[in-house]
């Protein structure tokens, strides 16, 4: 019986940095008592795994998520859940529809300089995603102090 390759080893021990392969299908491995077809197994599940997961977040629709580092310098994501990314769009709304009716008062009778006040002053709502996410992170890392 051959011993796995040392890329074998590597590609199993990448792997094995993502939380959920590590606790699941790589719990307990001795990477260097592998033979080749085992490593070769095992990579085949972890990649498969890793895939459906991928897919299944995918179907869920789009995910708005931020990269930073904790206050020990680790890198960390976060990411707006479906209640948080309906609050900012609710509220967004509610700033679109009060800047629209602050036009319509101040340009009664020129919908072209509505539409063109309003396009200026607006924010986008990519920008309220982004500022929630910003203000998610600043309340995560002082949560990470453990």
């Amino acid at each position: 019986m051959e011993s796995a390759t040392e890329k074998q080893v590597m590609a199993l021990k990448s792997l094995a940095r993502n939380p959920e392969l590590s606790q699941g299908i790589l719990k307990g491995i001795k990477f260097s008592e592998l033979s080749k077809q085992e490593a070769s197994q095992l990579i085949t599940k972890c990649y498969g795994k890793k895939e459906n997961n991928e897919e299944q977040h995918d179907e869920d629709g789009v995910r708005y998520s931020q990269n930073y580092r904790d206050n020990y310098g680790i890198f960390r994501t976060t990411n707006l859940t479906e209640e948080e990314l309906k609050g900012v769009r609710e509220a967004h709304r509610k700033h679109c529809q009060e800047i629209l009716e602050e036009c319509n008062e101040d340009y009664p009778e020129e919908p072209e300089l509505i539409l063109a006040v309003f396009d200026k002053r607006c924010d986008k709502i990519f920008t309220w995603i982004q500022q929630a996410l910003d203000e998610k992170v600043r309340k995560q890392r002082p949560n990470n102090q453990n």
